[in-house]
């Protein structure tokens, strides 16, 4: 759906606002505002209304919004003075005024019913979810203390499920569900019955002095195995900061624990027996070893799971990083790669347009196509979507640090590391390329070592030229691995295609020269 008005185009597709043809740049929260205030142009919405569509319910102040419908004024050139195109209604709320025309159909569909209640499910995934995608419920959790007052153990199990429903590999059942079953005994087959839920997350939260003790596990509804179960102590000195972390980290910690038990389910199946989600589940493993036959694999399961399931987001995204591999790293090239993966971010953007990874990977192919405003606005919107899913603060980071925007990238993926304590070795990749930028050339060497990829032609190059800078005789050594792994290898026109900064091209150049790489 693209709206029309004034000399703006907002395309819902591209998730982009234009003005005669050129992309505007527009904060992620004053773009949603824009488009609910556009879907409802015919009549006035209230603040309630903005606030639990833009901020998901959350408590937010009246600076907030303000600076919000300021920024959205201000990418279309209105101002709060004159009003043109968007009108506030003195203590009511805001209406879009202007003029609008449509074109294209909108396809983002409808919200999943709550199997148990016939309420919205509280998920961030699209809305034709694949058919054996896991369900997990979140009862209250137990308040074991006098001293701690009820509302903050029904705040902290509120925030989990909001943030847990940002995982789009989940459906979390809804509040006004699990919330029927405080200070009742669970039983899990009835409650597996009920809630139609395959997994629960249970808790209690006890105070003892300053400090503050929060439990949660997760059990197996059908065979009453728990799965995971940690306890966070921390002290009191700010409840709601506490309550922030410890709700970020289960999330977390949540979701990467119920997609290692999923897929563990489908890789016992047979092909004859796979479904678009088990397609999906089994084609992450390549993102985690770059391995050129796992690759292949990857390709056939996505293309699979969108033949079964056309309106799946989530399979739509992992293929456009799985296309985007065939250009990044030459892995089983066919034509055009960069914009196959284009089409399929941007129609995985297009079926879900709250799908986090989907953005995250939009952001990435403009990343590709030199196109680095596109990709900061996707990034961003990405992390606004899902600031707990670790592979994004990762992948963003990774690919910051390519930018040359090294410190960022090593905060996001400093996060990423702490949500995921288990992670990939590639989310050291920021690391090495901050430490070579600050010319810690043996932090450099470490970094690679921990990353543990072999078969990464990168990890070669930058020990190679981390050792070359160092002097060291394991550089030549290190340099003919490169080629090895990639011998048509040409070291100028790579960095050139991972969009490299001009200074850190020349600072990575200087290094591979020292390490014997003859001058290009």
């Amino acid at each position: 759906m693209i709206f029309i008005f004034d000399e703006f185009e907002l395309d819902t597709e591209l998730y982009e606002l234009r003005l005669k043809d050129e992309p505007c740049k527009v904060e992620p929260k004053a773009f949603d505002l824009l488009l609910f205030l556009l879907q409802n142009r015919d009549r006035m919405v209230s603040k309630d209304e903005i606030i639990e569509e833009i901020w998901e319910g959350r408590v937010v102040t009246e600076a907030t919004i303000s600076t919000c419908l300021k920024a959205a004024r201000q990418a279309i050139g209105d101002a709060g003075k004159t009003q043109r195109l968007i009108k506030t209604v003195r203590g009511r709320g805001f209406r879009f005024v202007g003029d609008v025309s449509l074109r294209g159909e909108d396809n983002t569909g409808s919200h999943p019913m709550d199997r148990a209640t016939g309420e919205p499910v509280e998920t961030a995934g699209p809305a034709m979810q694949a058919p054996d995608m896991p369900v997990l419920a979140v009862l209250p959790f137990d308040n074991l203390s006098a001293d701690v007052e009820e509302y903050f153990a029904d705040g902290l199990t509120e925030d989990i499920i909001t943030n847990l429903s940002r995982f789009s590999e989940l459906l979390v059942v809804a509040r006004t569900s699990t919330f029927q079953f405080k200070n009742r005994a669970v039983n899990f087959a009835e409650l597996s019955a009920e809630l139609n839920a395959d997994y629960v997350v249970e808790g209690s939260v006890r105070r003892g002095g300053t400090r503050i003790r929060i439990t949660a596990q997760l059990v197996d509804t059908k065979t009453g195995v728990h799965l995971w179960a940690d306890s966070f102590d921390r002290e009191m000195e700010d409840i709601f900061a506490v309550q922030d972390e410890v709700t970020r980290k289960i999330a977390a910690t949540l979701g990467i624990t119920i997609q290692d038990v999923a897929l563990k389910r489908a890789l016992k199946k047979s092909p004859a027996e796979l479904d678009a989600y088990d397609c999906v589940l089994r084609a992450r493993r390549y993102t985690t070893l770059l391995s050129s036959d796992m690759h292949a694999e990857a390709r056939d399961l996505l293309e699979k799971a969108i033949e079964l399931d056309p309106d799946y987001a989530d399979a739509h995204a992992l293929l456009a990083n799985v296309y985007l591999a065939e250009h990044r790293f030459d892995a089983n090239p066919r034509p055009d790669p960069v914009g196959r993966a284009l089409k399929m971010a941007q129609s995985a953007t297009r079926l879900d347009p709250k799908h986090a990874y989907s953005h995250c990977w939009l952001a990435i192919v403009h990343f590709f196509r030199g196109e680095n405003d596109m990709f900061e606005v996707e990034a961003a919107r990405a992390l606004d979507l899902n600031p707990n899913d670790p592979e994004i603060l990762a992948d963003i980071g990774h690919y910051l640090a390519f930018m040359g925007q090294f410190e960022r990238g090593v905060e996001l993926s400093r996060r990423a590391q702490q949500l995921n304590p288990l992670h990939p070795g590639w989310y050291f990749f920021s690391f090495a390329r901050f430490h070579y930028s600050q010319h810690e050339y043996a932090e450099t060497v470490a970094d690679v070592e921990r990353m543990s990829m072999p078969h990464f032609y990168w990890a070669h190059l930058l020990k190679a030229a981390a050792l070359g800078q160092m002097k060291s005789g394991e550089a030549g050594a290190a340099l003919a691995r490169i080629f090895e792994v990639k011998p048509d290898f040409a070291a100028r026109d790579e960095l050139k295609k991972w969009n490299a900064a001009p200074d850190d091209l020349e600072h990575l150049m200087e290094g591979l020269h020292k390490a014997g790489l003859e001058e290009e």
